[in-house]
């Protein structure tokens, strides 16, 4: 599944490391985080990662969300919830031309 990959990791990685160079879009629901990042970022794959204009939505596998929970948690706690007991991560990303942004939406369940 593609949002299993490196790719993803490193630009989660990038927007805790660099949340001044990101754009943190209003919460509009309780158990998800959506981040704008500069497209001018490199990133590996952006046609699988980030498909130009469409909606690209995965499960992240749970070896993934085991493997790389302290990352995931600092996502978790820019929800709006209030205790961390989220047993699935989707991930929607997209690559929105017009505004020249990645877009990145955790989803917690």
């Amino acid at each position: 599944m593609a949002s299993n990959s490196d790719s993803i990791y490193n630009v989660l990685t990038f927007v805790q490391r660099h949340p001044d160079r990101v754009i943190f879009r209003p919460r509009k629901y309780a158990n998800s985080v959506t981040v704008g990042i500069p497209d001018s970022v490199k990133v590996s794959n952006p046609e699988i990662y980030f498909p130009s204009d469409r909606l690209s939505v995965n499960l992240l596998a749970d070896s993934f969300v085991g493997e790389n929970g302290e990352l995931l948690n600092h996502f978790y706690e820019l929800t709006k919830q209030t205790k961390p007991d989220y047993k699935e991560v989707w991930v929607t990303t997209s690559h929105l031309n017009q505004q020249n942004l990645y877009l990145l939406d955790l989803s917690f369940e």
